[in-house]
């Protein structure tokens, strides 16, 4: 082994004539030295994948490199070490078409594990009437299997509507119905991670789907990776998410069993590409009044502190534009948070008017009945 310079240091002899590296794979690995009193190494990742790229060139443009080498930082963490976990053609020179991915230091082994199930069944969902019509479908196809086989199968479903109005309970109830498994991640993981991590993770998403059919995979906060591209501008990682998730959708594997529940809050800025994979897209509507009452006195019944009120009709006359998260999180659970605070045995009409108009006057700040 030979150090060449300060900021290479070679596992094995690379000769002069390395041609031009296509790509370089760089995994950061920490410092050679540290005192015993030092908190833990940091474990670097980056936001802007396109950035760490131009910042490595600038670092160790025209080094030639082979895998196992490492590259140490001397700007931004100086003697911070990154280990060369791939490069193509091996040697490679750095060179500034060299593309330069940051890769995760934890295990590329990642699995999706099955998700404990909450107790929900469509009993618990107030409304939704059609959603759930919709939904009873679904089930019926995966209940029955010579169905699920065919071509008419649904494969892709959209949830769609306002934040809070049971796009998730939905789903998890399906999966109870149905007995399947539940597989879920949110969007917004997928992105601000290591270059081709996200991708890897849908990969590995569907992979183990498969092995655990009949399979539901919920994908919450699908617009984070799907906005139209008149909306934001692309990064390369969005891109790589995105492309991974349509190949997936598209079946190129065998997807019998498993059916892919996209959900968003904003359906009409979806792009077109991926909006159509959806062969089914299913409506969530805030609740009417008479909903917004059997909301309050649903999660009310399960309160610690018993809820004593004659009219539920005023609170539920004064949120019109609520959702039945927000009548949870917003007035009942506020109003049990009241009420052991000053040590109240029963919570009634006017401790409920107090909190709403608390909750009211936070709303004008935060345009509540956006807020998710």
């Amino acid at each position: 082994m030979e150090k060449r310079n300060a900021r290479v240091f070679r596992n094995q002899e690379t000769t002069i004539k390395a041609k031009d590296a296509e790509y370089i794979r760089l995994k950061p690995v920490g410092y050679p030295l540290k005192s015993t009193d030092e908190e833990d190494t940091p474990s670097l990742t980056t936001d802007d994948p396109k950035l760490f790229e131009a910042f490595a060139k600038t670092e160790w443009l025209g080094e030639s490199v082979s895998k196992g080498d490492y590259l140490f930082d001397t700007i931004m963490y100086p003697d911070y070490a990154f280990r060369v976990e791939d490069v193509k053609p091996n040697p490679g020179r750095i060179t500034k078409r060299t593309k330069i991915y940051l890769i995760s230091p934890y295990s590329s082994k990642q699995t999706f594990k099955v998700k404990t199930k909450k107790k929900i069944s469509f009993k618990d969902i107030v409304g939704q009437k059609e959603a759930i019509e919709k939904c009873m479908i679904i089930a019926k196809f995966l209940k029955n299997r010579k169905l699920m086989n065919s071509e008419w199968a649904p494969r892709n479903i959209l949830f769609y509507g306002p934040p809070g109005t049971g796009k998730t309970m939905t789903a998890i109830a399906l999966a109870n119905y149905v007995k399947a498994n539940f597989l879920s991640i949110k969007a917004s993981e997928l992105l601000g991670v290591f270059v081709g991590e996200g991708a890897k993770r849908i990969h590995q998403l569907f992979k183990e789907a498969r092995k655990k059919r009949p399979t539901i995979i919920f994908i919450d906060e699908l617009d984070v990776i799907a906005l139209n591209r008149s909306y934001q501008s692309i990064r390369g990682d969005v891109i790589e998410v995105v492309n991974a998730l349509l190949s997936e959708m598209d079946g190129l594997e065998d997807n019998t069993g498993i059916i892919v529940i996209g959900a968003t809050n904003a359906e009409d800025v979806l792009d077109p590409a991926i909006k159509s994979r959806f062969e089914q897209m299913i409506k969530f509507s805030l609740p009417t009044y008479e909903e917004r009452i059997q909301i309050l006195k649903k999660y009310a019944n399960g309160s610690p502190i018993p809820f004593i009120v004659k009219n539920w009709d005023i609170i539920a006359s004064k949120t019109s534009n609520w959702s039945g998260r927000d009548l949870k999180e917003k007035i009942i659970k506020n109003a049990i948070h009241y009420a052991v605070l000053h040590n109240l045995r029963v919570i009634d009409d006017a401790v409920l008017q107090k909190i709403l108009k608390m909750s009211k006057m936070e709303s004008d700040s935060i345009n509540f009945k956006h807020y998710a």
